[in-house]
């Protein structure tokens, strides 16, 4: 079977909306209300799939998973992972990461301003236990669960054997019924697709149709067929 990778954009880089300056001007604001209009989860999740879809090509990026220590340039250690990884833990739950707006800068100024925007729907079913494990990454450093042992030994994990977690049978299994089988992947009828350009020399590649927008694609060394070498004819 094949594997989906997508960039989260957890740590910074050299693109401009990951520099600090780019979010300068908006430092000093202070968020809208994000609570006198409400959207529900469905909207929101829609909404954010359908922006991270145009986010991953475009030279923007997304502040979304990176911990507000880093944005303020004033020193951070391995403890802004958690964040981003209590960040990601409340998108799996949820549906959407949350600090999603319609563009950076606004999800920029929820991350900075995360003690009154960060908040759980209502409507959506979560546990006290994963809502107290989140909360205890995202919050101001000096406060963040900082080592493993804190969160193996954190209720979430009860019952969990970290010593034999390796041995264990998988939770779901996808079963592949071909090479360019998808039917695992979610789908995202209402966004529209970039299309591959035309195959060379009149070859249409099935597969790579259904892995529109992934650019990393190695098919040819799993599919492709041994070429026959033909021997010249001979002048006898």
């Amino acid at each position: 079977g094949h594997i989906k990778l997508s960039d989260f954009g957890l740590c910074t880089g050299l693109k401009k909306a990951h520099r600090t300056e780019f979010y300068r001007d908006i430092q000093s604001m202070r968020p809208q209300d994000f609570t006198a209009n409400p959207v529900d989860s469905k909207r929101r999740a829609e909404t954010w799939k359908r922006n991270r879809r145009a986010l991953a090509y475009s030279t923007v990026g997304t502040p979304d998973y990176i911990a507000p220590e880093v944005f303020k340039q004033c020193g951070y250690n391995n403890k802004a992972d958690w964040w981003s990884l209590g960040v990601i833990m409340y998108e799996m739950l949820i549906g959407y990461p949350p600090f999603c707006a319609d563009n950076p800068q606004e999800t920029f100024r929820k991350v900075m301003n995360y003690r009154e925007t960060f908040v759980f729907p209502p409507e959506v079913p979560i546990s006290n236990v994963a809502k107290d494990l989140i909360l205890k990454f995202c919050t101001d450093a000096d406060r963040r669960l900082g080592s493993l042992d804190e969160i193996r030994h954190h209720s979430f994990f009860m019952g969990v054997d970290w010593d034999h977690i390796r041995d264990r049978p998988a939770a779901y299994q996808p079963r592949i019924k071909s090479i360019d089988d998808t039917s695992n992947f979610d789908e995202f009828p209402d966004v529209d697709l970039k299309l591959p350009s035309p195959a060379k020399d009149n070859e249409v590649q099935v597969h790579d149709w259904l892995f529109i927008n992934y650019t990393y694609k190695r098919f040819d060394g799993l599919t492709a067929k041994p070429k026959l070498k033909t021997s010249a004819p001979s002048t006898n």
